[in-house]
This record gives structure tokens, sequence and C-alpha cells, in this order.
């Protein structure tokens, strides 16, 4: 009789031995399961430029805005640009310019800041930037009028307010040829400029 109680209660334990690894066997598993799925939180960086290219699209920024100073380079950029510089312009604003493949800057935008970015959402894309709004009223229609006598048959994507003192306006054109221009109109609604954008997919 006394074997027989002393086997049930090794038998007893040894289950209940069972039951605890178990236990913990799940837990480490869930715990590792948990870790694995965990979203990453570190955003992509632009990779920094260094030595002559990036002397080079520093020196076709400060072309393209005098008087500024060069936060940093990056490579790419909006638009598919290969290169781009964060500036500070003489007045405080904060710019990027972006820089073709043969150190040419092609355009100048607003800076998002971190995190920003100008995907269809964005400057360029199919709104206005961060520091822009939609026209409306009598102003839309003058800056869209003399984008019209400009380019004859473009279609308006939008019209808005710019970051540019020397041109207050921009319109968002594709042209009869099917060209992308950001289009500048000056505060006497004349254009002064223009930029061409290679089409989005």
């Amino acid at each position: 009789m006394l074997s027989t109680v002393r086997r049930s209660a090794a038998a007893v334990v040894a289950v209940g031995a069972l039951g605890l690894g178990g236990s913990a066997i799940a837990g480490a598993a869930g715990n590792t399961t948990s870790a694995a799925t965990k979203p990453s939180q570190t955003r992509p960086q632009r990779e920094a430029l260094s030595g002559s290219v990036a002397a080079k699209v520093k020196a076709a920024a400060l072309e393209k805005v005098p008087g500024a100073t060069v936060l940093r380079t990056e490579a790419g950029g909006p638009y598919g640009s290969p290169y781009h510089a964060h500036i500070r312009t003489s007045a405080g604003a904060e710019k990027v310019v972006l820089v073709s493949a043969s150190f040419t800057a092609t355009s100048v935008q607003a800076d998002p800041g971190p995190g920003g970015g100008r995907g269809r959402g964005g400057h360029g894309g199919r709104g206005p930037g961060p520091a822009e709004s939609a026209l409306t009223g009598d102003k839309k229609d003058k800056v869209e009028a003399a984008v019209r006598a400009r380019y004859p048959g473009a279609t308006i994507v939008r019209t808005e307010t710019n970051g540019d003192a020397s041109a207050p306006y921009e319109s968002h054109i594709k042209t009869s040829a099917g060209k992308q221009l950001e289009v500048l109109v000056s505060k006497d609604f004349e254009v002064v400029d223009a930029r061409e954008h290679p089409a989005h997919p």
C-alpha cells in the first residue's frame, strides 16, 4: 500500500513539473513572436553625400540661392532627382534645392521638415506643400489667366500660393505637349519662371 501511495505522489509531482515547464515554454514562445512581429520604429534616412559630389551639389544650391547656408546634402529626392540640398535662405526660410545628375539646380521647394516628403500628397504631387495653400476667387482667376496666356491649351492641375516672395503664386499644369510644369507667377500676375517635373506614373 505504501509503495502505491509513493508512486502516485511521484506521478502527481511529475505532471505538475511538466505543466510548469510547458507554461514556461509557451510564454517564451509568445515573447519571441511578439518581439519578432514588432514593427520597426526607425525611419530610413537618405544617404548623406560626401567628397566631390557633396561639394558640387552644395555649389549648385548656392548658385541657385545666393547667400543661403547649406545645412546638408543628400542622395535622391522628389521627382526622381539624383541629389538635393537642404538650405537656409538669408531670410531664414528652410528650403530644399533639387540638383540634377549634371550638378545643375533644377528646383527650389519648401522643406517639409523631419518625416516629411513630397510624394503624391506633397509639393509637386497632388496637393499643396506644407507652407502653401490653394488659391481661390479673383487671385486664382488672374494667375490662371496669366498661365493660359503663356501656355495655350494647357490643363491646369492646381493653383496655389508659393513660398517665394518674388513669385508668390504658382500653378501646376500639363502642357498640350504632355509636359508637367510648375509655373511661377509674380504678385503682378506675370509668369516669371517654369520648372519641369517628371510625369507621375
